[in-house]
């Protein structure tokens, strides 16, 4: 699954406690859905995500930098709007879907510094 392919690149021993993590409402990473069971801390460097502790097994915490991130496409349905991309990782690329609106203005404001 994503999260497996994702780990192998990009997973780290803990988080940082100063980081701040707020849970996901919809998250999907490669065809794996971990609404409200994902939680994501942003930092200008990049993106840490975790599970809650009921779900850690096999899921170590990560690191991703934004740097791996690829285009970022809004889709909106009805009154609800999620953010696709995807992560480019040493084994191919992992699809990302999100909604929410404070990872999509971190991960619009790196890919915007990036091209500066």
């Amino acid at each position: 699954m994503g999260w497996s392919q994702l780990a192998a690149q990009f997973a780290v021993e803990a988080l940082p406690a100063t980081v701040n993590q707020e849970t996901v409402t919809f998250l999907r990473i490669g065809v794996a859905k971990y609404n409200n069971a994902a939680r994501v801390g942003i930092t200008p460097q990049g993106m840490y995500l975790s599970t809650w502790k009921i779900f850690f097994l096999g899921h170590p915490p990560l690191y991703i930098p934004w740097s791996v991130f690829g285009e970022l496409r809004a889709q909106t349905f009805l009154w609800a709007t999620t953010y696709t991309t995807h992560i480019r990782t040493d084994s191919g690329k992992v699809a990302f879907t999100f909604s929410s609106e404070r990872l999509r203005m971190a991960l619009t404001a790196a890919k915007s510094a990036e091209k500066s």
